[in-house]
């Protein structure tokens, strides 16, 4: 398994499993919880690049995650990958504490298309930050033009 003790070492692993489109292995840098959570964020990161499928299960599960950067990377992530999986827990993910997870999850939706996403978009027009909203609205706006 990579070094979590050095951060640099762990960058350069990370960047190379991305590099080399090893989904199996930044899969797993996503869901261990000893590697730091920029790294945990960037292997998110990564899986949206890559756009593999076998991603979309571990990066729902990471909507939920401790950590404020494996939340929003992992929804901004899935935007990418635009599976309809996503949706519901994309939908939940409106409601995170932090903003920039809302943000991310509105935007993801758009990406997404799925006319399901319309009413909690919605709702989200009404978000108390203004990033939330104006994603809100882009979203519901790419819904619109692909229904």
């Amino acid at each position: 398994m990579i070094a979590t003790s050095c951060a640099e070492l762990t960058g350069m692993a990370v960047e190379k499993m991305i590099q080399r489109e090893d989904v199996e292995g930044l899969i797993e840098v996503l869901e261990d919880e000893d590697v730091g959570e920029d790294f945990r964020g960037r292997a998110a990161w990564g899986l949206g690049h890559i756009g593999d499928a076998r991603a979309v299960e571990p990066l729902i599960q990471a909507l939920t995650d401790e950590e404020e950067v494996v939340r929003w990377t992992a929804a901004e992530a899935l935007g990418k990958i635009a599976d309809a999986k996503a949706v519901e827990p994309l939908i939940q993910a409106l409601k995170d504490e932090e903003s920039v997870v809302r943000s991310k999850a509105a935007g993801a939706l758009g990406e997404i298309g799925d006319t399901r996403a319309v009413e909690p978009l919605t709702e989200a027009l009404e978000d108390e930050d203004n990033d939330v909203r104006k994603a809100a609205q882009e979203a519901l706006n790419a819904i619109r033009q692909t229904s």
